[in-house]
């Protein structure tokens, strides 16, 4: 079998396919590892299925190659094992001449592609390169959950978005430092998370982490869990009690959704901001604190200065260093990624054995707005997990499109002119789209069923840039929480 093959030129920073090759026929095996080799793929030989099936449990198998003729297990039952266990493994089979109703059989049981022996391996290079390509979205979460095993957890910061990773770099730079830090995001995109990652990271990590949720307080009851008071300082103080800011001594003060502070509470928080002095109700004794404060808001706190409904000193000092948390209907094609780990990851998908979602599935979770974000993903997961009966998720049980204010999106659409909603609608069908193709400008255009110049033209007047949506197979994932968090 004549080898008159290029080399294939792959990135040191992706991560190479791991092919598992299963015949008896020791010429064919060291044929096909000769040509993978070739083209930098790793690979593992088995020469019956017994050995193949632990192969499949202890390494991260991206592609399996198979002879339907094995001795003891047959290769068929190899497939079907594989496609009940690992079901995103892709499979190519190798039949005999006469064996085209067996080919046909493992076709219907899910493999890939079939070729009868004597092959080409020009053929093999280029079948297997197609559907590596197609099944690329599982080789990533593999490969990631390889490299990130001891830190990959569902909540985590997991993206292959070039803008996330542009973020995880800013907290990592401001995590050593003392500096005041402020979250911004939508409900559900982690702002949590990153100001405890933070302070995860700082030199305050073994100190504590004190979190307060400002607008589930009144405003007379915010004053005395941040302050403290003492016995007698008003009806019901029976003992004395310090408050969230003298626990945070030595560590980190979080306080969420700042946005719904009075600007009474604002001036006080100020004085404690810049004398790094509190005082406990009912008491004439100040007590120092050294904390690092990290802020979140569900708005944009700028626009709230704007209004009058924030004081700007304010403001200005707890907006030293500002982290703005992307939706996820802006990082769509961190979906497959997200929902691969959450199905390893949670309780009940293991118990049932759950271990995939179906495309079409996938498809309309990736055309989904999101509106809750991660937080709204995981709990539709969580449902899907519960109702459904097969080792695949087949069914996608999303909510109703909402409108900010809780309206359906029809109504909302309503009161808006023809043509703006129709550019908005084309602006969200072209973030879905960019998305799903990692920002190559040729596979979106395609897609689309339209011109390259025509899609450059139409990211340029909704201001898209295909960077936002560039895979990030180049760089490491990042994972933000601790290990044993």
């Amino acid at each position: 079998m004549a080898r008159q093959l290029s080399k294939q030129s792959q990135s040191p920073a992706e991560p190479i396919p791991h092919i598992l090759v299963v015949d008896d026929d020791e010429l064919a095996c060291q044929e096909l590892k000769g040509v993978y080799n070739h083209y930098n793929y790793q690979v593992t030989v088995a020469h019956c299925a017994e050995d193949a099936l632990p192969a499949l449990v202890q390494l991260d198998i991206d592609l399996a190659v198979i002879d339907i003729r094995l001795p003891g297990m047959s290769g068929v039952e190899l497939v079907k094992h594989i496609r009940m266990n690992y079901p995103d493994v892709p499979v190519i089979v190798i039949t005999g001449q006469g064996d085209l109703k067996t080919a046909i059989e493992v076709l219907k049981l899910g493999a890939s592609d079939y070729f009868a022996k004597p092959f080409a391996l020009s053929a093999i290079q280029e079948s297997t390169q197609l559907v590596l390509q197609k099944a690329q979205v599982f080789t990533d979460i593999r490969h990631l959950r390889r490299s990130l095993k001891e830190f990959y957890n569902f909540g985590g910061m997991l993206s292959k978005t070039p803008a996330m990773h542009e973020l995880f770099e800013t907290i990592r730079m401001v995590s050593d430092t003392d500096m005041t830090v402020l979250v911004e995001g939508e409900t559900g995109t982690g702002k949590e998370l990153v100001a405890r990652t933070i302070h995860y990271y700082s030199s305050r990590r073994m100190k504590p982490f004190i979190a307060i949720n400002c607008a589930g307080f009144v405003e007379s009851l915010l004053e005395s869990e941040l302050f403290g008071y003492e016995k007698g300082a008003f009806t019901g103080a029976d003992q004395a009690r310090p408050g969230k800011i003298e626990l945070a001594h030595g560590g980190t003060l979080f306080l969420d959704e700042i946005e719904s502070i009075s600007l009474n509470m604002q001036s006080k928080l100020l004085r404690v901001l810049e004398d790094r002095l509190v005082q406990r109700l009912g008491s004439s004794r100040s007590i120092n604190v050294d904390m690092r404060v990290i802020a979140a808001s569900n708005l944009k706190l700028e626009h709230l200065t704007a209004q009058k409904k924030m004081r700007e000193d304010f403001y200005y000092r707890i907006n030293v260093i500002s982290v703005e948390l992307i939706p996820l209907r802006e990082r769509l094609g961190d979906i497959p990624l997200l929902v691969q780990d959450f199905l390893h990851r949670h309780p009940l998908a293991i118990q049932k054995g759950i271990t995939g979602i179906s495309k079409q599935t996938l498809d309309r979770l990736m055309s989904y707005s999101w509106p809750g974000n991660i937080r709204e993903l995981q709990n539709v997961l969580e449902k899907m997990i519960v109702l459904e009966r097969s080792q695949i998720i087949r069914e996608a049980r999303l909510p109703k499109q909402r409108a900010d204010n809780g309206w359906e999106t029809e109504t909302r659409a309503e009161n808006t002119p023809l043509f703006k909603w129709i550019k908005d609608q084309e602006k969200q069908y072209l973030i879905r789209k960019l998305s799903m193709c990692g920002g190559r400008i040729d596979l979106t255009a395609r897609s689309c069923h339209v011109g390259v110049r025509t899609l450059a033209r139409k990211m340029r007047s909704h201001g898209l840039d295909k960077r936002q949506f560039e895979s990030a197979a180049a760089k490491p994932a990042s994972l933000l929480l601790p290990p044993n968090h």
